[in-house]
């Protein structure tokens, strides 16, 4: 048994309550100052509200103000807060960190470091340690298909936990797997890091190509699956060239998380009306007024920013990127999807060398 403190008390901090405590594991899920609302409904017993399901009755929950004692004595600290909140968040949580402490992250997106260089989040993390705290502190990444509800119906499930070492993947295995959440584990944080946050970027294509079925009034399932190639195959140049094992990209994390993103989410609803001919600048101000935050449009963007950095260093050529090259005109120069989509299908292969 041990003592996890879960930061972040939305879907998935909240879902992974369910194998930790499966796992008789003591739990505090901790919620900002904007989960206020939720940590007041689970007090009373109400179900989550963004999923409307109960968590175990055994999870503590504590608001913001009370960090420290959420901290007190945990083995593990799992970050589950959104990529654009997680460096401003973490430093609240530096303060009550141990030497030999686990991070653990399900944090998917990348950002800037103090260089304006762009890194995946775990570079973030550790950028924001102390310096005796830099060499001291072990971090485990998640990647791979996992909808939150679904953990929490015990839905069979998947998913990958990379750790630069794999003792602490291995460790926070062993506390979360069960009969049906089931971890693997490997080294290859850059891949899974890099597959968690590219594929919000390109499952907004597929959902263009649902959307081009209510536009042209015919199905659109060989220009999806097309794209779903085109997609993995990028995700690969990106992962090597970043140092990473294109193995990342086929399996659990790269087209594995791909296919259940495109399925359903917000990703999926941006495509989709873009596909049916709403202007991407249209789309995003409609979703933004409606407090929904879509992760693949700023991923598209720091997708094609990072590819233009590894162009720098040669390790890379954004021509060779048709798809996100696509995607960053139809999101971010407001080009009609469907003449660029059909001008992707003519140029891209999907083959990886």
């Amino acid at each position: 048994m041990a003592k996890i403190v879960i930061i972040g008390a939305g879907a998935m901090g909240s879902a992974l309550t369910v194998p930790l405590i499966q796992n008789g594991n003591v739990v505090n899920l901790w919620g900002t100052e904007l989960d206020n609302k939720i940590i007041d409904d689970l007090k009373q017993g109400k179900p989550h509200p963004k999923h409307k399901y109960k968590l175990p009755s055994e999870v503590n929950t504590f608001y913001e103000c009370e960090l420290e004692k959420a901290m007190d004595g945990t083995d593990l600290i799992i970050m589950a807060i959104t990529s654009d909140a997680l460096g401003k968040i973490f430093k609240r949580v530096v303060p009550f960190l141990h030497k030999g402490a686990i991070v653990g992250s399900v944090s998917k997106g990348f950002e800037h470091n103090n260089k304006g260089k762009i890194v995946i989040l775990p570079e973030l993390l550790k950028e924001i340690l102390p310096e005796k705290l830099k060499e001291e502190i072990s971090f485990v990444v998640i990647g791979g298909p996992c909808k939150a509800i679904e953990v929490l119906w015990k839905s069979p499930t998947s998913v990958t936990y990379s750790s630069k070492n794999i003792v602490y993947a291995n460790y926070m295995k062993k506390l979360l797997n069960t009969d049906v959440y089931n971890v693997e584990t490997n080294n290859d944080v850059i891949g899974t890091e890099v597959c968690a946050a590219m594929k919000n970027a390109y499952a907004v294509s597929l959902g263009m190509a649902e959307g081009l079925k209510k536009r042209n009034g015919f199905l659109h399932n060989n220009t999806k699956s097309a794209l779903f190639t085109f997609a993995v195959s990028e995700m690969c140049l990106l992962v090597t060239a970043l140092g990473g094992n294109y193995k990342s990209a086929i399996g659990l994390p790269g087209m594995g998380d791909l296919e259940v993103t495109g399925e359903a989410g917000r990703n999926r609803i941006l495509g989709e009306v873009i596909g049916e001919g709403m202007k991407a600048s249209t789309a995003m101000e409609k979703m933004r007024t409606e407090g929904i935050t879509v992760e693949g449009y700023a991923a598209i963007k720091f997708g094609y920013n990072l590819a233009k950095q590894l162009e720098v260093t040669g390790k890379l050529t954004l021509e060779e990127l048709h798809l996100l090259n696509g995607l960053y005109k139809i999101l971010y120069e407001d080009i009609p999807c469907y003449e660029i989509i059909k001008d992707l299908l003519s140029k891209c292969t999907g083959f990886y060398k």
